[in-house]
């Protein structure tokens, strides 16, 4: 049977799923030069890991990835995501949400900078809050 991930997001471009990957490795990696994140690789490790994760469930290749931001830039990557459908964003902000939590709690920088780059693909902060609350709770009812 085939994940049930992978299919939602079949419809998506090869663009898409590379800029849904650079975007999460911006998440991965806001905070690296925290003092947190300087006392602490596990948690770099951490966040590629479940990184690399999206990118099998998105059959897409890192290294294409890097090479269409470092061609595209960052703004085409948000482009690109603007397009998403309702479903297909909150997928991603729980994938962000995954790699900013992998860790343990999310610091500051870490929900600051996943909330202006959401707002940049035109998802509120209201939006975003409510998704990760709507997910907590099924994973309360179903726990």
């Amino acid at each position: 049977m085939a994940n049930p991930i992978t299919e939602a997001f079949n419809g998506l471009s090869t663009n898409q799923k590379m800029s849904m990957i650079n975007f999460l490795m911006i998440v991965a990696i806001c905070d690296d030069d925290t003092e947190d994140a300087k006392k602490n690789n596990m948690d770099v490790d951490m966040e590629l890991q479940v990184l690399n994760s999206y990118i099998d469930i998105l059959s897409v290749r890192m290294d294409h990835c890097q090479k269409y931001q470092a061609d595209e830039g960052f703004n085409q990557i948000f482009e690109d995501l603007k397009t998403l459908d309702l479903f297909e964003k909150e997928l991603l902000i729980l994938a962000s949400y995954e790699v900013i939590t992998c860790d343990g709690n999310p610091n500051l920088t870490e929900l600051d900078v996943t909330a202006s780059l959401f707002q940049k693909i035109g998802v509120s902060d209201e939006q975003y809050v409510a998704t990760i609350e709507k997910s907590d709770l099924i994973r309360q009812r179903l726990s």
